[in-house]
């Protein structure tokens, strides 16, 4: 089979593989024969991202601009998965259309969620501080 050559803390080796069967070889270094059994590591598989098949909320997000998404007239939803940095209206405010309500931190980035109708807080359903997933209900939003 092979020979191979080894140096160990100035020492030379000279080592030959005879004999390899399953988890053992059988090797001769300097002359003398050994066993060697060798264990193999499993590798575990790696996991695979799994999202499901959702429409995608009618947001774009690019550069700076705040973030705006809704389900149905009236709730405002997170339009992706993040952490509740700040509430900026209470139950019972009157907001127009386009006005910042909660800033969403997500990935060490914070963004606007704006109120996508004119009207007042009826509803405010996630505390600062909550984590969000996406499409998740925030606030209510009545004429």
């Amino acid at each position: 089979m092979k020979t191979y050559k080894f140096e160990i803390n100035g020492d030379k080796y000279k080592a030959k593989i005879l004999e390899y069967k399953g988890d053992s070889i059988l090797v001769k270094v300097n002359g003398v024969e050994y066993k060697v059994d060798v264990e193999t590591e499993i590798e575990k598989p790696i996991p695979k991202l799994v999202r499901s098949r959702t429409t995608t909320p009618d947001i774009s997000v690019s550069g700076s601009k705040p973030l705006s998404a809704s389900a149905r007239a009236g709730e405002l939803v997170a339009p992706i998965p993040g952490l509740i940095h700040t509430i900026l209206v209470k139950e019972g405010d009157i907001v127009k259309s386009g006005k910042p309500v909660i800033i969403l931190e997500a990935m060490k980035m914070e963004s606007e969620i704006l109120a996508n109708n004119d009207g007042k807080i009826i509803k405010i359903l996630v505390k600062e501080g909550e984590s969000v997933q996406e499409r998740q209900l925030l606030m209510e939003i009545g004429e």
